[in-house]
């Protein structure tokens, strides 16, 4: 069931790209659209990092994993100072990574565990 699903959101997410940059239609979004379009990647963003920060868990409640809290909060700060998208990725995956290697923030920060 998941394939299926990965599959279709590649499917429609392909078509998407293909009706707005391919030549052979001449399709042209307006003013709106595009301003409305403008915060689908945030929003996207979003829609994938929530779930991971911030993880329900049945019985306990809500629960967080503070190595994720401090690399979205790093990214967060990253972000802020409008770097670019591609080095924001790649310093919150590696600040990320180097907090997981070095045993994460209880290992480091012992107060905060």
């Amino acid at each position: 069931m998941s394939w299926l699903m990965i599959g279709l959101l590649a499917l429609i997410t392909f078509f998407n790209r293909f009706a707005f940059f391919s030549r052979l239609t001449r399709y042209q979004p307006g003013a709106e659209m595009g301003a409305f379009l403008s915060f689908s990647a945030q929003s996207v963003l979003t829609a994938i990092w929530l779930p991971i920060v911030f993880s329900y868990q049945p019985g306990t409640g809500l629960s967080w994993d503070p190595d994720y809290l401090v690399a979205t909060l790093l990214v967060t700060a990253l972000t802020l100072l409008r770097l670019p998208t591609l080095l924001v990725v790649v310093v919150g995956m590696g600040g990320f990574f180097l907090l997981r290697w070095q045993g994460g923030v209880a290992q480091l920060l012992p107060w905060l565990g």
